[in-house]
């Protein structure tokens, strides 16, 4: 009996490592497995002086916009990098990215509320002028008086009546005379 119980004992011992090398390796799978798309488009949003090139993210070819969603979406990037990644997605008007830009833009965290709204207005403005409208009008009750002031003025130039309408219910003075310049 005894003879039986030791090696059953080494056999837990060596499985034991077993199961930390098997969690080890799937929790860094995707630090191993990177994607090189992600890896060249991070590349590409950084730089000290960064500005959009447009000919170099449309020249990389097809689904593009899903990395910059990616980059944009994920919380352990620094956030440098996802407000440029929101930058570059104005230059992919694709539904993905729509909805996308939309539920950034009605975020409760105002700099990527701001941010997303902004590629979203420049993207879309021309192709889906209606849709940008809506997103502006629920973003006139955001909490954030930058991302209202945003949406107020982009509703400026697209139908006045609410315009005015918003002036009249909007409670703070400084951001009446902000939407007005």
């Amino acid at each position: 009996m005894d003879n039986d119980l030791i090696p059953q004992l080494i056999k837990l011992k060596y499985l034991k490592y077993f199961y930390i090398i098997c969690f080890y390796y799937c929790y860094f799978s995707d630090i191993s497995l990177a994607n090189p798309k992600k890896d060249k488009v991070l590349t590409m949003l950084e730089g000290r002086h960064w500005n959009l090139n447009t000919e170099k993210f449309l020249g990389l070819g097809g689904g593009i916009d899903i990395v910059l969603i990616d980059i944009a979406g994920d919380t352990k990037i620094i956030n440098y990098l996802r407000f440029r990644a929101l930058e570059a997605l104005s230059l992919y008007p694709t539904e993905k990215t729509a909805l996308f830009l939309e539920a950034t833009a009605e975020n409760n965290i105002s700099a990527f509320a701001r941010r997303g709204f902004k590629a979203f207005k420049i993207g879309f403005e021309k192709i889906k002028p209606k849709r940008l409208k809506r997103l502006a009008t629920r973003l006139l009750k955001h909490h954030n008086a930058n991302v209202r002031i945003s949406a107020a003025r982009t509703i400026r130039s697209m139908d006045t009546s609410r315009f005015k309408k918003y002036l009249k219910s909007e409670s703070n003075s400084w951001v009446r005379k902000e939407v007005q310049k």
